[in-house]
């Protein structure tokens, strides 16, 4: 079997909480207005996205699409379940030439694009694949494993492939016609959307990187150091690298980008806390603890008030934006992907299935 960091921390994690995946009946049965629907899947769940009225859900072995009621649209086989475990999170939505939606899946030894309302496939590329997350922006696929290869969103057709070289490639932030990725050697690599080329690098020193997310200029980083449950979240300016600010928070969790609601920047941390940091200058604007280990990247609502976390507990969160205080949780098994907001659902991956919350 293959497995990554990420893949043995949520098998770490499903154990330790056995006091959560051994309440199935409860957890499934616990009246609460907000629960709107519950779906049990096969294997734990690597990544949720939405794409034109589709909820895609990736498990160890397959790819699902449900509609907003819950009922199920379609589901791809993606390996045999006895043979392999070799998914995580390489989950993320786009579009074809024709605007037509798409859901592109990377592991299993290729990467996959579906149509969204009706799981056919679109495009396959053998021999690209991940066991991170992936990024789709501006009509193309960027995949990291031991290097970063961009695919064109519409074909599958291989448009580059750099830093072959490097360790640990992170998934992508883009913006400004600039590619952005962490590295587990402490590095943030700058490349050009076009052709791949390096514009840029910037050291942050022993710390590993995680997902940059890349906005008006900024390249937002967040960085970890699991011996000593600590990290930092850096702004460095996406033209030259320049570091901005940097401030010291509870280590990332792995495979997770900063969140940019308004003026504020949120991280979730492995180190059981969500915090929120002011875009111009890093200071703090509040810290909310969960109570447990792990909360996962949150989402933000549409009305930009609200932000929705799961987290090793078992609970799903709802914080507000303005004050970091809890809103309300709902109680959904433990979840270490994050959540996605659609209109007025919440939808929560955890090892007790696909929930359906209302915001």
């Amino acid at each position: 079997m293959e497995y990554t960091r990420r893949r043995l921390l949520t098998t770490v994690g499903g154990l330790a909480s056995v006091g959560v995946a051994g309440c199935l009946d409860r957890v499934a049965g616990t009246r609460n207005d907000r629960i709107a629907w519950r779906r049990e899947t096969e294997g734990t769940i690597g990544a949720l996205a939405f794409a034109d009225g589709t909820l895609a859900v990736l498990t160890m072995w397959r790819a699902l699409g449900f509609d907003t009621t819950g009922s199920e649209r379609w589901r791809a086989l993606l390996d045999d379940p006895d043979d392999t475990v070799c998914l995580d999170a390489g989950l993320a939505v786009g579009s074809d030439g024709d605007g037509d939606p798409l859901v592109y899946v990377a592991g299993c030894g290729s990467t996959r694009a579906f149509g969204a309302p009706e799981g056919t496939t679109v495009w396959e590329t053998p021999d690209v694949s991940t066991f991170a997350p992936i990024t789709a922006a501006d009509g193309a696929v960027y995949v990291p494993s031991g290097s970063l290869t961009a695919l064109d969103g519409a074909d599958g057709s291989v448009r580059w492939t750099a830093l072959e070289d490097e360790d640990g490639v992170t998934a992508a932030g883009v913006g400004d016609e600039t590619v952005v990725v962490g590295s587990d050697d402490g590095m943030v690599y700058a490349l050009a959307t076009a052709d791949g080329s390096e514009r840029w690098r910037t050291d942050l020193g022993d710390h590993r990187t995680q997902i940059p997310t890349v906005a008006d200029g900024v390249a937002y980083v967040a960085t970890s150091v699991p011996e000593d449950d600590r990290g930092q979240l850096v702004a460095l300016d996406a033209a030259d690298g320049r570091e901005r600010w940097r401030v010291d928070t509870g280590q990332a969790l792995a495979d997770s980008r900063p969140v940019l609601a308004g003026e504020t920047v949120l991280l979730g941390t492995a180190s059981g806390s969500l915090h929120a940091h002011r875009r111009d200058g890093g200071d703090q604007r509040w810290r909310f603890d969960a109570d447990d280990w792990l909360v996962t990247q949150p989402a933000v609502g549409p009305d930009g008030e609200t932000a929705y976390v799961g987290s090793n507990d078992g609970n799903c969160y709802a914080v507000s934006l303005d004050s970091g205080e809890r809103r309300w949780s709902v109680p959904v098994g433990y979840s270490s992907v994050p959540p996605v907001v659609h209109e007025n659902r919440v939808f929560v991956g955890s090892h007790d299935g696909v929930f359906a919350l209302s915001r």
